[in-house]
């Protein structure tokens, strides 16, 4: 009976340790995401190629070969050529410095290029980093490429975005895949009770199954906004990855995304302005309903804390009216001041779901779902949710 008892006890805790390692790899996983598209946001052309083909050597081996610029010749319209599968890659970017007439002149210039110098192309491939897909326009432009070359015996496969790059890394080899960008300091502590894994942020004792769906569902909801959407696409991922950050508590992460949106605020100033105060606001609304009080309520209780600054009294009051409907609306023409409202918002933002977290022991992960899913459902309706 002793034996049988050692074996039942062993038995268990291998399962529960590795239900812990899978967990483990899940938020791994959800770190080096928030990486790599941080990587890809923040990169320069040259930069992205670079990431393009360290990406490429590491999923395909010794078939793919990267083509250095050769003085005056060029690289022979040539970023990256798979000897396997006769593939040539052309990579794009950053496409948000570039006019999309430019674009299509250019991707144009580059296929005909390609076809001149390489006879033995067989596949031909645009990667780009534009998150949120090509316009139309140059969909339209590849399309025809495509009519065009059919009798030539080349096939232009579909493009790729940062998104396509992503699966292609999420599917390497752990090792490789912590090798091309690392890993959060990240450890496991556990008895026979609790789960603790540690540095999550108010993680509270959630069975390894529910934080793992969480998990990817914020994986996904992070990438999830729109173009056609009230807010940003591109400002909402990153606030969203801010934020995600803060929960994985890597304040070095949070902080590179908080650089990125500051860039936004010259790059896109109202809608870098208008996507935090919508974070923040239904940051607010989730705090008010979880803690069973108004919004009211809670942001005069925080306005009149002794706790809060001079600029968060602001801004919370700022909330409040856009909230009640009575603000006038804003736009601070300040450069500086602009990014001190986006970089408020998001602190006030993370506050906010902190609160939540102690207050009523909500886990920090479903009240950070609950938040991206509020904001993909906003329409233009006021900002009523739909």
């Amino acid at each position: 009976m002793r034996d049988f008892d050692v074996l039942v006890r062993s038995t268990v805790t291998l399962g529960w340790c590795l239900k812990v390692a899978d967990l483990s790899n899940w938020v791994q996983l959800l770190w080096q995401e928030q990486k790599f598209k941080l990587w890809v946001l923040q990169a320069p052309a040259e930069q992205f190629e670079s990431i393009f083909t360290r990406v490429m050597r590491a999923s395909s081996g010794d078939s793919f070969h990267v083509a250095r610029p050769g003085g005056a010749v060029g690289d022979f319209k040539c970023d990256g050529w798979d000897s396997r599968t006769k593939t040539l890659y052309a990579v794009y970017a950053p496409f948000s410095r570039k006019s999309r007439s430019a674009i299509r002149a250019k991707v144009r210039s580059d296929f005909s290029g390609a076809l001149e110098k390489w006879p033995e192309m067989r596949q031909w491939r645009m990667v780009h980093n534009d998150f949120f897909g090509l316009s139309a326009e140059l969909t339209r432009e590849l399309e025809i490429l495509r009519g065009e070359s059919e009798g030539l015996g080349v096939e232009i496969l579909p493009d790729w975005d940062p998104q396509e790059l992503w699966q292609i890394v999420r599917k390497l080899p752990g090792d490789v895949c912590f090798e091309l960008l690392g890993g959060p300091d990240f450890s496991v502590a556990m008895n026979s009770d609790t789960l603790n894994v540690v540095p999550l942020r108010y993680h509270e004792d959630l069975h390894p199954a529910v934080t793992r769906a969480a998990v990817a569902s914020v994986s996904s909801l992070c990438g999830n906004f729109q173009p056609d959407g009230l807010v940003d696409p591109l400002c909402a991922s990153a606030f969203a990855r801010a934020v995600t950050s803060w929960w994985l508590n890597d304040e070095e992460l949070f902080w590179q995304y908080v650089d990125f949106l500051r860039d936004r605020c010259d790059a896109t100033p109202f809608e870098a302005q208008l996507t935090a105060m919508l974070f923040l606001m239904c940051s607010v609304e989730i705090c008010a309903r979880k803690l069973d009080v108004s919004v009211q309520d809670l942001l005069l209780s925080q306005i009149e804390a002794d706790s809060r600054g001079a600029g968060e009294k602001l801004l919370m009051q700022i909330t409040l009216e856009q909230m009640q409907g009575g603000g006038g609306g804003f736009y601070i023409d300040d450069a500086r001041l602009r990014k001190k409202f986006v970089e408020g918002c998001g602190q006030l933002v993370i506050d906010f779901l902190g609160m939540v977290a102690v207050g009523v022991g909500f886990p920090a992960i479903l009240i950070l779902q609950d938040l991206l899913v509020s904001l993909q459902r906003l329409d233009y309706n006021d900002g009523i949710l739909t």
